[in-house]
């Protein structure tokens, strides 16, 4: 292309374009030669002329977004091309971001963002809105109520639930909302009132956007720190706080934040680490700080290309891990500015301080039948103490993370 030999099927673009594609949502997290970025740079010189090249276009957008150096092409921004995958493109990597800046001026802000580590949080998430996603199931056509939502997951154990505001119109609080996945997965809950808040407003923008797209507007968004929820003035009858608290200073204290705004009757959903299961994890993070690996895209990059490259061999495991393949979902994962883990034992610490009921982890079927065939007497699946044996024996149990019920006491 360099050498302006521009002869090129249609399937070739095709290709291109869809290559363009996956570098732009896992934000260009492919390892890169510097002959290749020599080439980028000297197909951008080409294109300052300002004439539009579809070909050269589709090429550097696989190294970098269109709006970064669209300043180089401003016809581009009202630029019609015939080819409709050419337009997606455009719609994707320029028109999306421009809406998202544009949203942010809407994205109402309370209280304010002092804590050290909360602000490092904020940063990493404002660089790499997490995660990244183009496609939600809205529940129009299957709405649960919260008793019927809630049995679901922590299933065979089975609660009542006697609130009329939480049977007949749920206000539900999503604490560390992020791009906007977990508000979308709320919209299974039928009449909802949902208030969703997060750190970062380039996650939110993301987030507002995509409902916005998906025709969702029974959500408030809100930029602020989980330790301000009393400033809402409200009290909720369902927390979901999924992934968050773990990331805190003190996630015992987000914690008591979040049990002060809910509702005597209310149930709150959490997400924690678990120690046993992120071993792998830890001792990649542990690598990191002893290299004093300071992170940004190109470290990434380089890291990640060792270990697929066998260099690292000991850490092979964690390219089982989906979010090893894009930059926001990588940094998430081992490059985190603040991580806690747990284990069951702590787990059971954490929610007698705070006099928190436990209902049951939210788990694959074929998981709880495991469980049943050791603990067949613990018919509710609550016992903690046997869960800990469970994990013991099977310690990628819960991977993702520990996904749990609980109430007030």
């Amino acid at each position: 292309i360099i050498n302006n030999n521009n002869e090129y099927n249609d399937a070739e673009f095709k290709v291109l374009l869809a290559l363009s594609n996956q570098c732009f949502y896992n934000e260009y997290i492919f390892f890169v030669e510097e002959s290749e970025k020599a080439y980028a740079e000297e197909i951008l010189n080409q294109l300052k002329n300002g004439k539009i090249d579809e070909l050269k276009i589709v090429i550097l957008s696989c190294y970098f977004p269109i709006y970064i150096f669209v300043d180089k092409l401003p016809l581009l921004n009202q630029y019609k091309s015939k080819s409709i995958g050419f337009q997606k493109l455009l719609k994707e990597q320029l028109i999306e971001p421009k809406l998202e800046a544009k949203l942010s001026k809407n994205i109402s802000k309370i209280g304010s963002i002092n804590d050290q580590v909360s602000i490092k949080v904020m940063e990493q998430y404002q660089e790499n809105p997490y995660p990244r996603w183009k496609y939600g199931y809205t529940f129009l056509d299957k709405k649960y109520s919260a008793s019927q939502s809630i049995n679901n997951e922590i299933t065979p154990n089975s609660i009542e639930i006697n609130s009329t505001f939480m049977i007949e119109k749920p206000s539900i609080l999503i604490a560390g909302c992020g791009t906007g996945q977990q508000i979308l997965q709320a919209q299974r809950y039928k009449n909802a009132e949902i208030t969703a808040i997060d750190l970062s407003k380039s996650s939110l923008c993301y987030a507002k956007r995509k409902l916005n797209e998906l025709r969702v507007n029974n959500v408030e968004i809100i930029q602020m720190d989980l330790m301000d929820v009393p400033l809402l003035n409200k009290s909720f009858d369902i927390i979901e706080c999924s992934g968050v608290l773990h990331h805190m200073r003190d996630p015992q204290v987000g914690l008591r934040s979040l049990k002060n705004v809910l509702k005597k009757d209310g149930f709150i959903k959490l997400g924690l680490y678990s120690e046993l299961a992120r071993q792998n994890i830890k001792a990649l993070r542990e690598y990191i700080q002893k290299f004093n690996i300071e992170y940004n895209n190109e470290n990434i990059r380089n890291f990640r290309y060792k270990i697929i490259s066998g260099e690292l061999h000991n850490f092979k495991k964690v390219l089982l891990s989906s979010d090893f393949y894009s930059i926001s979902a990588c940094r998430d994962l081992i490059f985190h500015v603040q991580e806690h883990r747990y284990n069951i034992n702590q787990l059971k610490i954490l929610l007698d301080d705070n006099e928190l009921n436990f209902h049951g982890f939210i788990l694959p079927h074929n998981i709880k039948s495991l469980y049943k065939n050791y603990f067949s007497e613990d018919q509710s699946q609550i016992n903690l103490k046997n869960w800990a044996n469970f994990e013991e024996k099977h310690p990628m149990t819960f991977v993702g993370m520990y996904q749990f019920w609980v109430s007030k006491g």
